[in-house]
């Protein structure tokens, strides 16, 4: 789940920098260009780094990280983050001397580089505080565009991001489906609030292993409701029964989830999105109380 993290609380007030690098003098350098401004943590090499990274998660604007380290080095460190959604969200700027080592950072999710020489202080102060800000700005995006419990898209930004795919793939056959969960009211007045909210969880994290690899984008649109929106397929009976097989592994999932899909194939793009979505839920309504149909 996605959340926005205010990560300049730090402890004094001051943004928190974690700086990383072999080298005694160049951590000390670099410590002292931005104690000014900054909280700094420090690390000695890439694997004291990300147990660094995961106990400050909440709290780190940025890592300063160097490339050439023993132990473990930037590059690899680079690896790890990109695998670590929280971490993922932390930006790294890469301190290097090698210039055929920044395309492969790029490519792992570094977002600028600071050369060994290091330049001008003022330099420093700018590319760090403009790394910092952007970060700071997607957050914000992100925690507005995401349903909070789910980290899905909201109807809003689904609907958005849905005319935005079709202008750039308009020839592109999609569907809208919606999935629903039966009688969710029910659950959640007979287990609670929190067991609901952890099915809601669970569902929204199928739904969406559902569509990764196909270019769709999923929303959680009200309670129990989420919708897809991905290139046309054929699969949606294996796609669900998948989804009920791995409520079952759980024993209290399984027992007393039951999902239901409405899908309009192939949908006419000249009608508006949302009109879309509104018949693909007239669809999952028609097998609303139908145990040998789901579909």
């Amino acid at each position: 789940m996605l959340k926005s993290h205010e990560r300049f609380h730090s402890a004094n007030g001051k943004r928190q920098i974690l700086v990383v690098d072999d080298e005694i003098i160049n951590r000390e350098r670099l410590g002292q260009m931005l104690q000014s401004e900054y909280e700094i943590v420090f690390a000695e090499n890439g694997k004291e780094a990300l147990i660094k990274m995961k106990a400050f998660k909440d709290t780190l604007s940025l890592v300063l990280l160097d490339i050439l380290m023993p132990v473990m080095t930037g590059i690899e460190v680079l690896k790890e983050i990109r695998s670590d959604p929280d971490l993922s969200r932390i930006p790294v700027i890469v301190i290097t001397s090698e210039q055929s080592a920044e395309v492969e950072s790029l490519r792992l999710g570094a977002i600028d580089f600071i050369p060994k020489p290091y330049p001008a202080i003022d330099v420093v102060h700018a590319r760090v505080l403009r790394t910092i800000e952007l970060s700071e700005d997607r957050n914000t995006i992100q925690s507005t565009e995401r349903d909070a419990l789910t980290g899905l898209y909201n109807r809003e930004f689904f609907y958005r991001y849905g005319n935005l795919y079709d202008q750039f793939h308009k020839d592109t056959k999609m569907d809208a489906v919606v999935v629903n969960i039966n009688h969710f009211r029910l659950i959640n007045e007979r287990y609670g609030k929190a067991y609901g909210d952890d099915v809601l969880r669970r569902i929204g994290q199928i739904v969406r292993d559902m569509i990764m690899d196909d270019d769709g984008i999923v929303s959680r649109q009200e309670a129990d409701t989420f919708m897809l929106y991905c290139p046309h397929r054929e699969d949606y009976a294996d796609i669900l029964g998948n989804a009920s097989a791995v409520l079952g592994k759980e024993a209290e999932l399984g027992n007393r989830v039951r999902l239901r899909m409405g899908v309009y194939a192939q949908a006419d793009k000249s009608i508006d999105i949302e009109r879309l979505f509104d018949r693909a839920k007239m669809a999952a309504d028609t097998v609303r109380n139908n145990y040998l149909r789901t579909i």
